[in-house]
């Protein structure tokens, strides 16, 4: 039973019990009655007199009764509007879910967190837009792990390298984003790089850094690999690259 059925409930037994109140009165009134036409009375004016008095006890009892079940029929209709308004919460929730299934399930890659490495530092940009959650981006071998918007559709990863060696190094869990040649960098920040509606075609493909310093990292898969530009020098090449994925 849920707490509006329960709730209601207990309201309407008290507005019987309070009616029930009022028959009962009724019926030891008769009674009463009975016996004082039995008892030596001084006059029958004086038991009419106690009668009506009886009466107008009765009367303030049924009123009261009345007025509960004003009340209750008022409270009653009101929870009855607000199961209407659960129940159309109920149905709105249950539709947003639905559809939110049916994304994942035409597209269940999206929705889910890429992790990401870099070698020294970097900064991420989903759509155009910069995510500044980043508390780990320059720190090598901890994860940035970043939820992708299920609308997500292009990446675009900067990696900056003050010494020694470089990279960047992501991936997600199922391996649907890997860093690999089929990224695009570019040692150029040209406007509107990051941006859905940039076109990279002239860009060249990824480089992969197979340095011995920049092995496997604990929660990135062992397929992806540290990525730059071509022009990879530990500690000469170029200092900063621009990297971008177009999601399909």
């Amino acid at each position: 039973m849920s707490v509006l059925s329960l709730t209601a409930w207990t309201l309407f037994l008290c507005f019987v019990t309070s009616c029930e109140a009022a028959e009962k009165s009724i019926s030891e009134l008769i009674k009463e009655a009975a016996k004082a036409l039995e008892k030596d009375w001084k006059s029958e004016s004086d038991v009419i007199i106690h009668l009506l008095d009886q009466v107008n006890k009765l009367d303030k009892s049924l009123a009261a009764c009345q007025i509960r079940q004003k009340d209750f029929e008022k409270q009653l209709l009101g929870f009855t509007d607000s199961q209407k308004t659960v129940k159309k919460d109920i149905a709105d929730l249950d539709s947003k879910l639905n559809e939110c299934c049916d994304k994942l399930s035409k597209d269940p890659h999206h929705g889910q967190h890429i992790f990401i490495d870099w070698d020294d530092k970097g900064q991420l940009w989903l759509n155009g837009q910069e995510i500044k959650e980043l508390r780990h981006s320059a720190e090598l071998f901890i994860l940035d792990a970043i939820l992708l918007p299920t609308d997500t559709k292009v990446i675009a990863l900067k990696g900056t390298n003050n010494e020694g060696d470089a990279g960047i190094l992501a991936s997600t869990l199922d391996g649907f984003i890997l860093t690999n040649t089929s990224w695009k960098c570019s040692n150029k920040e040209e406007k509107g790089w990051t941006g859905t509606d940039f076109n990279d075609s002239k860009w060249p493909k990824a480089h992969v850094v197979t340095s011995a310093k920049n092995k496997p990292v604990v929660g990135i898969r062992e397929d992806a690999s540290w990525i730059w530009t071509e022009n990879y020098k530990p500690g000469k090449g170029d200092k900063d690259v621009f990297c971008r994925l177009k999601l399909k």
